[in-house]
């Protein structure tokens, strides 16, 4: 059972890196800082951890497809 008003950190590792985020659960609902953002995640079947890390692993890859895609389109000849 998540503690509702603990902040609380995770932190996630890919490739060599590892990207931290920071949360609270307050009325049900996940309050997530993921770098300079704030997401709100309805309280769900998983732990608020749990949550939290998945959604930070995909901004992180899915940040990673754009910096590759945007090299590949803009790269400097």
């Amino acid at each position: 059972m998540d503690r509702e008003g603990l902040v609380q950190d995770v932190a996630v590792q890919l490739d060599g890196q590892t990207y931290k985020a920071s949360y609270f659960v307050e009325n049900g609902t996940i309050h997530a800082q993921l770098q300079d953002q704030t997401y709100l995640l309805p309280l769900g079947g998983q732990a608020a951890a749990q949550m939290v890390k998945s959604l930070l692993l995909e901004k992180v890859r899915r940040k990673g497809f754009r910096q590759a895609l945007a090299r590949k389109w803009f790269r400097q000849k």
